[in-house]
């Protein structure tokens, strides 16, 4: 400071703490030249690196907290960043609420706006329905964008954890610990904002839509540190209304999609897909298959697949204990008439009875007379694909060592139909020699076949010689 002129009076008492103790910083700023009173000798990018440095003042300055005995003379990156997580997570839960309200209001004001659309210039409420239905996109748009931002920070922050061994490497070097953002994920299922935010999906507009969707695959990542997957997975298996989200999802064509990734990313963990299947929605997402439009059909067989084959163990034995109930509605794909569903259920079920965790179904599948049916029937139809895709599957009928009567006497008596169209299917693949062999091979057993099952010609033979041993 500059010395007082003669005379002068003495400058006031700084309002604050005493000199001594203020900011290191400042105390260690050469005396080179003054600016404003205090001289300075530092260049820009050096003052803030110092103004950044800890300091030994215990008090709290600048409204920030003291961490390990220390301060920050300025705001730090890492105080703010954690402070943009909290806010966010709160921001959030209140949109839950606000959007839970705005679309019961919009689906009421809807209802009486379009009751009677030739009386509605008339008719004062159905007017005053209307304005409110704009209003509510209106704040569906704001709501959008703010949740956009929100979960910007918040899919940053997830991020931020990074992968694997290289996590645990720089761990150490963030300015933002692993333990700060696994608290912020605590406080958003905590208030359960995933799941609300899901259900609402189709109130938010296209990128707050995406931004949902990456948010929650993002938490369905195997691997996340300190156990937070597993709290994300609990979360989730013991909800009672997020899984009839997710299905329901595909009943809206702007969602569809979105939902089917999100219940693809729960098909990651074993607990989620045990989960799923027993609730039962399973039976709901095959009738989705058969969805008018080719995307959400498409998207359906694809989860259903996911959810089937993605654990196996869990699956088959859902499967064995529910295989009346799923094969009446899957067959029903393989019945309707359309060529991606028949197609795209031959693939699955083709997948599904040759994998030897579902040894228990495919016995009993292919022990049934009306199975045998429908893809005898397949291999009739006018496409070659489906007919190639039904062969696969009907061979297995053939190769059954332990057919049932009814089967054998089916096989017996269109054994020459059978043999034709089998031979009519090497035209299709001329240059396939394996497939070629594997339907000679076929052809060979049909063109062996007796009235009696194998079964029955097995016990004539023990009785035959049972009967030349007593002789």
């Amino acid at each position: 400071p500059r010395e007082p002129r003669p005379g002068a009076t003495a400058p006031p008492e700084p309002v604050g703490p005493p000199p001594g103790r203020l900011c290191d910083a400042r105390a260690r700023m050469p005396n080179f030249f003054s600016a404003g009173g205090v001289s300075i000798g530092l260049r820009p990018q050096d003052l803030l690196r110092r103004l950044h440095a800890p300091s030994s003042y215990d008090e709290p300055h600048h409204g920030n907290a003291m961490v390990g005995g220390h301060i920050w003379c300025l705001p730090h990156k890492r105080d703010a960043k954690l402070l943009d997580g909290r806010l966010a997570t709160k921001k959030l839960a209140s949109h839950v609420d606000e959007l839970i309200l705005m679309q019961e209001n919009m689906n009421i004001s809807f209802a009486v706006g379009v009751c009677d659309q030739e009386r509605a210039n008339e008719n004062t409420a159905a007017a005053a329905g209307r304005r409110k239905l704009v209003g509510g996109q209106r704040q569906a748009h704001d709501i959008s964008e703010d949740v956009h931002k929100q979960l910007t920070t918040i899919l940053g922050m997830i991020r931020s954890l990074g992968d694997g061994a290289e996590r645990e490497r720089k761990a150490s070097q963030k300015r933002m610990p692993g333990e700060d953002v696994v608290e912020l994920l605590e406080q958003l299922i905590g208030a359960d904002v995933p799941v609300q935010l899901l259900a609402q999906l189709d109130v938010l507009e296209f990128e707050a839509r995406k931004d949902v969707m990456n948010m929650c695959s993002a938490l369905l990542r195997p691997g996340m540190p300190q156990q937070i997957d597993k709290q994300v997975v609990e979360y989730l298996r013991y909800h009672p209304k997020l899984f009839q989200v997710l299905v329901a999802g595909y009943s809206n064509e702007e969602t569809a999609l979105l939902h089917g990734v999100v219940l693809r990313s729960c098909a990651r963990h074993e607990e989620l897909a045990e989960a799923f299947l027993t609730s039962g929605l399973v039976f709901e997402l095959v009738k989705h298959a058969r969805h008018p439009s080719i995307d959400i059909s498409s998207d359906a067989f694809y989860t259903l697949r996911e959810m089937l084959l993605a654990h196996k163990e869990v699956a088959a034995a859902w499967m064995e204990e529910n295989f009346a109930g799923f094969f009446e509605l899957y067959n029903a794909l393989l019945m309707s008439g359309e060529y991606i569903a028949e197609r795209q259920a031959q693939k699955l079920l083709t997948e599904i009875l040759l994998d030897k965790h579902f040894r228990k179904v495919m016995v009993a599948y292919v022990s049934n007379e009306q199975h045998l049916q429908i893809h005898m029937n397949l291999l009739k139809d006018r496409s070659k694909v489906i007919q190639l895709e039904a062969y696969h599957i009907f061979k297995i009928f053939v190769a059954n060592p332990t057919k049932p009567v009814r089967i054998q006497q089916i096989l017996y008596r269109n054994r020459g139909k059978l043999v034709a169209l089998l031979e009519s299917l090497k035209l299709a693949r001329p240059e396939d020699a394996k497939l070629h062999d594997e339907l000679q091979n076929v052809v060979d057993k049909l063109s062996r076949l007796s009235m009696s099952s194998p079964v029955q010609q097995r016990q004539r033979r023990a009785d035959g010689a049972a009967h030349a041993l007593r002789l």
